[in-house]
């Protein structure tokens, strides 16, 4: 599943490529994959691609409402026109092959011709049409991005406080803070010394400034980066381009490597389901 950095990226690129655009027409190809009414789409021109945590924002010219999407697990968006063909999200057959493909849930065409597909193989994404009224409510039911003002020392440390699990599990629980996922949160506690294991309200405040510190400055890199390919992510930008942020890696995928630190292997373990990395010296 893409993480902030790698959202932050398809946004981008997708704010560049579908600002301007009219749509002519909307096409449902599997019900579970849209909410809302497709035609009201219909005639509406993009103002701009936004992003809260891992969701994209579709806003419109003169409208009050818009279209909000998840790539979830293998959710892929691919732009297609006379003179470029750029996808994003979860790789795949679909990003050379004809299109629409038995992996297609919506299709917009634009105006111009060109056309958006969002793919989806397991159909977990979605996109949702809403107005503004429950926009508002979508937000106000939304944590802050680890790179929001919001998402402070204070915020992290009441957070932190509330529970006995693992760190890393808070630091990856979207319903406590939005956009760090597995390998942002293996890198920032290497940063900051602290083993994903402990309990969360163990953290004194020296180590949650610190914490906090290294989860701004992961995200920020993974951004300059343009996302992680990491090789059990598999995340490519629009532009079909993979990330670059493994190439930085601090401790994600470098089980049984020298700590960058103080030369101690490097140790892989399991945590809520996932590869965890950590230094058996430096994160005691």
């Amino acid at each position: 599943m893409p993480e902030l950095p790698e959202v932050e990226t398809i946004r981008k690129q997708l704010d560049t490529e579908l600002s301007g655009k009219k749509i002519l027409k909307v096409s449902v190809l599997r019900e579970k994959s849209f909410s809302g009414e497709p035609t009201k789409l219909i005639g509406k021109v993009v103002d701009q691609v936004g992003r809260k945590s891992k969701v994209i924002e579709v806003n419109f010219k003169n409208w009050n409402s818009l279209v909000i999407i998840h790539l979830k697990m293998t959710g892929q968006l691919v732009y297609l026109s006379k003179n470029m063909r750029i996808a994003g999200g979860h790789p795949t057959a679909d990003w050379v092959n004809e299109l629409p493909s038995s992996h297609t849930r919506v299709i917009w065409d634009f105006a111009d011709g060109s056309k958006l597909f969002f793919n989806d193989m397991r159909v977990f994404g979605w996109m949702k049409v809403i107005n503004s009224e429950q926009y508002e409510k979508e937000i106000r039911k939304q944590v802050p991005d680890v790179i929001d003002k919001e998402f402070d020392f204070s915020y992290l440390k009441s957070v932190l406080g509330k529970s006995r699990r693992a760190v890393k599990l808070v630091l990856t629980d979207q319903e406590k803070m939005g956009g760090m996922g597995n390998i942002y949160a293996n890198d920032a506690l290497y940063l900051s010394k602290i083993n994903p294991t402990r309990g969360a309200n163990s953290l004194d405040d020296t180590e949650i400034k610190q914490l906090h510190k290294a989860m701004v400055e992961v995200i920020k890199k993974g951004i300059k980066y343009g996302g992680s390919s990491a090789s059990d992510e598999k995340f490519v930008d629009t532009k079909g381009q993979m990330g670059r942020y493994q190439e930085h890696f601090l401790v994600y995928e470098r089980a049984g490597y020298p700590c960058k630190r103080d030369g101690e292997l490097i140790k892989r373990m399991k945590l809520g389901g996932r590869s965890t990395y950590y230094c058996p010296k430096c994160q005691e």
